[in-house]
């Protein structure tokens, strides 16, 4: 069984300051927000809350925005395993979703579920993917994003006034793109949640998220 790849050495997990106000204001209206689990077949946390989630839609029916949830990975979900072929997670670079040679598991359901969500980079992609993970490592509930998305900041900030336990970790500052399944979206997170052991779902945590 193949084993989670450490963060990068440049991330840190950190505390985040609240977001502006300024920034608050400027945000756009947001109509199509999409939760997405089972990227990683074997993180039952996300899987589970995600599968909770399609089971109660009246639980997100009266927001002003549309609210769809999805299971990603649905092979890997079945074989609870981090993945079938290669990690979904490192698919969504836009050269490759527009790459029809890339032909594994993985990026053919990438590519399944750009048409869904998105298209990456274009005008109907949905407005917010918050993508449902969980890890071994010790992270606690952690919002990983673009230090360039004001939403997922504006977002980061409440959620921390609400709970001082949430963490944010911040992708690359330096890329341009990236391949993580949230990256599809105008505005994206990854949600992560640790320690949990692979294919088991912690009550405490998964209540908490």
């Amino acid at each position: 069984r193949r084993r989670r790849e450490p963060p990068a050495r440049h991330i840190k997990y950190q505390p985040m300051e609240k977001a502006s106000k300024a920034s608050e204001k400027t945000a756009p209206p947001v109509k199509r927000v999409w939760i997405v689990g089972g990227t990683h077949g074997n993180e039952a946390n996300g899987v589970q809350l995600a599968k909770h989630l399609q089971r109660h839609p009246e639980l997100y029916a009266h927001h002003s925005f549309e609210v769809n949830v999805l299971l990603s990975n649905v092979a890997s979900i079945a074989k609870n395993s981090r993945y079938v072929e290669e990690d979904m997670n490192r698919c969504f670079y836009a050269k490759d979703l527009s790459d029809d040679s890339l032909v594994s598991l993985e990026s053919k359901r990438a590519k399944e579920i750009n048409a869904i969500v998105g298209p990456k980079g274009d005008s109907p992609a949905a407005d917010l993917i918050i993508d449902l993970h969980n890890t071994t490592a010790d992270t606690g509930h952690a919002l990983l994003f673009s230090p360039r998305d004001e939403l997922s900041a504006a977002i980061a900030a409440r959620l921390m006034s609400i709970d001082s336990s949430v963490r944010v970790c911040h992708w690359n500052p330096n890329a341009t793109d990236y391949p993580m399944l949230p990256s599809v979206g105008r505005h994206g997170m990854t949600f992560e949640v640790g320690a949990v052991a692979w294919g088991c779902v912690d009550a405490a945590l998964y209540q908490q998220s």
